[in-house]
């Protein structure tokens, strides 16, 4: 279950958290940082809904892509350190959040170990996406970075970074659980569920102005009320119709249990490389994720980048592409035509949104902090509500 707190009560929710965790009494050495992005956007579709959620079709926002965030960090001495960090965006009515509450101990110079709440490393850029003058983009491509409401985890971590003669490897392991609300593109809109048993591993190497890296993750969907919310109403129909032609209770139990998601293994993957170098810039990153022996589809997704540095200029050209398999593997042993049928359908309205575009964005450094980027993209959505759409945006990313 979520819990819902109001905006005032989230603000001191917070307060307490920086208290309670870095008192002003305290001996310990707390560095305050922060970043934030104030950022206008305009999109306009042909079908006339929004490409993502949160965004305003047909008017000027200001609201979509902006956010504030304040991090403190407490060193309280032989290695052990205290996280806290305090969200706030403007898709979310700028409402706070603890983001971040999390405590650390560095075993050794190569190995730390953390507890608490912190970032899913979900794919390659997953922990630091929201920070946005750590990229140059407005937005990082949305078609790998869709915007997971499972960005966060709570658990336990370990980070881990060797050298390795002219290379560097960074490591991480991590094993935790979500729960929450999430996005449906079959209903446009949210429902409750969870993620439990989570575990992740990723890795990168880096040399002289490249790096590679790939990684995944995978947990158990706690995802009953998916099933009855979502799954099931839409199998209504053509299981009365499977009934009423001879299909057995035993047929439709088996039947319901092939296309649900409770209980099932959520899979998550990511592979890419980047170069910097000579003033040129090049991304890559390809992922695949699914819910797997249920009724979803198989997602796929990448990005390509090509950027090129101009002293405070970096100018940045991407395509990307998400796409989504029906496959009716799930259904094997199925014989009622009528339940089949209907899966297969289901099936196919899991995998009914794929979209595809190009971007170019414009950064310039005006100051060390901070950066004004100006970005335009173009792309095609396969949902008819959408179709055809454009996204304008400008602003500032700073950090503090």
């Amino acid at each position: 279950m979520k819990y819902k707190v109001t905006t005032n009560r989230r603000l001191l929710l917070g307060a307490a958290l920086l208290a309670a965790v870095f008192p002003l009494k305290s001996f310990a050495e707390v560095k305050l940082n922060g970043f934030a992005s104030i950022r206008g956007t305009s999109v306009s579709s042909d079908g006339g809904l929004e490409p993502y959620p949160g965004y305003s079709e047909g008017e000027l926002s200001f609201k979509s892509e902006s956010l504030f965030a304040l991090q403190a960090q407490a060193d309280l001495g032989d290695g052990l350190s205290a996280t806290v960090q305090l969200f706030s965006e403007g898709i979310n009515d700028f409402e706070v959040d603890a983001r971040w509450a999390y405590v650390s101990y560095q075993l050794n110079d190569t190995n730390r170990i953390s507890g608490g709440r912190f970032a899913n490393p979900i794919f390659h850029q997953s922990e630091y996406e929201k920070v946005g003058y750590a990229h140059n983009y407005s937005r990082l491509p949305k078609a790998v970075y869709i915007g997971f409401d499972f960005s966060t985890v709570e658990g336990v971590a370990w980070d881990s970074q060797y050298s390795l003669g002219d290379y560097n490897l960074t490591t991480k392991l991590l094993y935790g659980g979500w729960e929450g609300e999430s996005f449906s593109a079959v209903t446009n809109g949210f429902v409750d569920f969870g993620i439990d048993n989570i575990i992740s591993a990723n890795a990168t190497l880096e040399g002289d102005g490249w790096q590679v890296f790939g990684g995944l993750f995978m947990g158990s969907i706690d995802g009953a009320i998916i099933d009855s919310t979502t799954v099931f109403p839409l199998a209504a129909g053509g299981i009365a119709l499977a009934s009423a032609n001879g299909a057995t209770v035993a047929q439709v139990n088996e039947f319901k249990e092939r296309i649900s998601w409770d209980e099932k293994d959520a899979f998550y993957w990511f592979s890419g490389f980047a170069i910097d170098r000579s003033d040129w810039l090049v991304d890559f990153e390809y992922v695949a994720y699914e819910v797997e022996d249920s009724v979803d589809a198989l997602n796929k997704s990448w990005f390509l980048a090509v950027g090129r540095r101009f002293d405070k200029f970096v100018v940045t050209a991407h395509t990307e592409d998400y796409s989504q398999e029906a496959d009716t593997g799930f259904l094997d042993g199925v014989t009622n035509p009528y339940l089949f049928g209907t899966g297969k359908a289901i099936n196919t309205a899991f995998a009914a949104r794929e979209f595809d575009g190009v971007g170019l964005t414009v950064r310039y450094d005006f100051h060390p902090s901070a950066a004004i980027k100006v970005d335009y993209f173009q792309g095609t959505d396969t949902r008819a509500a959408v179709g055809d759409y454009s996204l304008l945006s400008f602003g500032v990313d700073l950090v503090f």
